[in-house]
Order: structure tokens, then sequence, then C-alpha cells
């Protein structure tokens, strides 16, 4: 009786161990998984970008070089550090940690030869690249979308007096015209893709936003503008750009424009990009095309990380 009490036991603890490592097994990505980034920058030296992925935590992957396009012309720093100091290194670097995985980052700063590859054209678009880890595997990874162009010599008729962000993904802009002004369209970039992750508003109501002048000559803040902070997006003012009434927008030299931006806090994808504003001079009749720039990240919970791996692995 004791004997067969001990062995079952012993089979009790060998199907746990099984099942618990067939739990584990069944968590471990075959390759790492590199998140959406929908990232927008001038094409010049020094441009540069952050991509995250997932990665096992019990090998963890690090990248050793990219090729996009067939071009290998990118420096490559692993969660900000090179990839000899991350070799001589006793322990993981990551992002932020997870039940299975880690999430890391690695930084690509496109070099002057990778530019003057592509001096022929007006801009640089790409929606996956060649990554290279130092266990010897590769993956052809989905990255989003990343699009570097090249400065226009435009014409520049808005300057930025204020500025701000929050970790409640909404961000503003305050502007002033340096002359007489038609704003023909503000668009957010890459709408197939960001229909109903970003909110933009416009306000022109000048009475209230001539009050910031004395923000510049070191006055208080006007007591709308703290409030609008702790307002609900549907309650701040401006008209939403989807709104076709609102342009043309025709403004005076040294009028002022408030933009408010609200980014779906429950997304998992990065932006840096900038929203654009496009229309022509008063004076000259010339186009300008001006960019307002802005940098969100999402927040990533364990629940987030669950669905991206189902979606990415689901969608091979």
């Amino acid at each position: 009786m004791k004997e067969r009490l001990l062995w079952g036991g012993i089979l009790i603890i060998v199907f746990s161990w099984i099942g618990n490592y067939a739990y584990f097994q069944s968590k471990q990505l075959d390759h790492p998984i590199f998140l959406d980034h929908f990232y927008e920058a001038k094409l010049g030296e020094g441009a540069s970008f952050t991509f995250y992925y997932l990665t096992n935590k019990r090998d963890p992957a690090e990248v050793t070089h990219v090729q996009i396009d067939g071009v290998e012309m990118v420096t490559v720093l692993n969660d900000g550090y090179g990839f000899d100091v991350w070799q001589n290194s006793s322990e993981p670097s990551f992002v932020q940690e997870y039940r299975h995985h880690y999430l890391k980052s690695v930084t690509l700063e496109f070099n002057e030869e990778f530019i003057e590859l592509n001096q022929t054209e007006p801009s640089l678009t790409f929606e996956t690249m060649k990554v290279f880890f130092n266990d010897q595997s590769s993956v052809l990874a989905d990255v989003g979308i990343v699009n570097l162009y090249r400065e226009d010599r435009n014409l520049h008729v808005l300057d930025s007096q204020m500025s701000s962000s929050s970790n409640q993904h909404r961000s503003e802009e305050t502007l002033v015209t340096r002359e007489p002004i038609s704003i023909e369209e503000i668009t957010i970039p890459f709408p197939e893709k960001l229909a109903g992750e970003v909110a933009v508003k416009v306000d022109l109501n000048q009475i209230r936003l001539k009050e910031l002048e004395k923000v510049r000559n070191s006055g208080d803040m006007p007591a709308w503008f703290e409030e609008n902070r702790e307002r609900e997006w549907e309650e701040i003012a401006g008209v939403p750009i989807e709104e076709k009434e609102l342009f043309p927008v025709h403004l005076k030299k040294n009028e002022w424009m408030h933009v408010n931006m609200y980014f779906n806090p429950d997304r998992t994808s990065f932006f840096e990009f900038g929203i654009h504003i496009k229309g022509k001079s008063g004076e000259s009749g010339h186009t300008f095309h001006q960019k307002l720039p802005i940098i969100d990240h999402p927040y990533l919970g364990q629940q987030n990380i669950d669905e991206i791996i189902a979606e990415k692995e689901g969608g091979q």
C-alpha cells in the first residue's frame, strides 16, 4: 500500500513537471517579435529611431546588425548600448520585464553612406527590415511604417510659442503666425493605419489665445489653459480637423492657433511623427508645409504582451 502511494506521488510530480514544462515551452517565441512603430523624421546626419521587440527571457536575443532594402547602413545600439558593451556585461539589459519575455530596444542611426545612397529619392519608406541576432538567427521583421524624408526649403510661417505633453497621452502646441496665411489642411500621417488612434482639435479663439502673450513676458498662465489639462477630451475647446468646414483657415500676422492632440491610450504601437499643416502665404502666395513633432509611447502590461504575441504569431 505504501509503495503504491509512493509511486503515485512520484507520478503526480512527474506529470506536474511535464505539464509545467509543456506550458513553459508553449510560451517561448520561435523568434523575436517586433512591435508596431509609426515613425517619421527628416533624413540627415544623426537621424535615428528606436525599435522595440519581444524576446524570450531564457535566451534573450540581441541585435547585431540590420539590413533595410538589402543594404546594411545603420549603427546598432542595443537598449542604449553598443553590441560590444552588451557582450561584456553579465546582466541582461531590457526595457521592461514580463512573465516569460523581455521587451528590448534597438536604436538605428542612419549614417552618411545610407543617406548618400538614397540622395535621388525625396523620401525613404520601409515597413520591414532584415534583423540579425547574436545567436546567428535572422528574421524579416514587420516594424510598422517608417518614413525618412528630405527637408525641403519650405516657407516657415508658424512659430511655436509653447508646447507640452503628458502621461495621459495628450499633447498640445501653441503657434503664432509670422505673416498672413491660409491653412488648407491639417492631417495625420499614415491615415490608413492610424484612423481612430489620433485625434486633433484646432482652437482659433483669438480673444482667449492672446491671453497667452503675457506668458512670454513671464506672466502667469491663464486659468483656462491649466484647466484644459484636467478636462476630458470631449470637453477641450476646438474644432476636430475632420470637420471640412474648418478649412481654409485664414489667419492674420501675429494671430494664434492652439492645436490639441490625443492618442489612443489602449494602443500598443509607438508614435514618433509630425502633424502636417499645409497652406499658402497670404503675401507671396507660396505654399508651406510645416510639421508639429509628437512622441507618444504606449504602456504595455502583461495582457498587452499576450495579445501582441497571439496576433503576431497568428498572422504568420
